[in-house]
């Protein structure tokens, strides 16, 4: 079992589901899985947004870890309770941890 950081920098409105899905298909080989929400892609990670709910509930499902830059969610106005419960909100220091040492296949989108 390797352990994938996908990053994702797209919008969900803009292709920003493609590491949804290939995390899906990497945890249905047993693999661990991280998606790390940066730029637009943290508008995923927001409540009130119905396609980012969607891909949000697959990701639970799926049993996915996701982690959302805390920088672009403040860009992005995101904050507090609009923060989807599921979603840890990070820092650009975890994800040099996770590049560089807790993770085996690092895809960025």
């Amino acid at each position: 079992m390797a352990k994938y950081l996908l990053i994702e920098s797209k919008g969900p409105l803009n292709g920003g589901d493609h590491s949804f899905e290939l995390g899906r298909q990497l945890r249905e080989q047993q693999h661990d899985v991280t998606i790390y929400l940066l730029q637009d892609a943290v508008f995923a990670a927001r409540t009130s947004m119905a396609v980012g709910q969607r891909l949000l509930g697959d990701a639970k499902k799926y049993g996915l870890s996701l982690v959302a830059d805390g920088v672009a969610l403040r860009e992005r106005g995101i904050s507090g309770g609009h923060v989807a419960k599921d979603v840890r909100v990070s820092d650009m220091n975890e994800l040099v941890d996770l590049l560089m040492d807790r993770s085996d296949k690092a895809i960025w989108h």
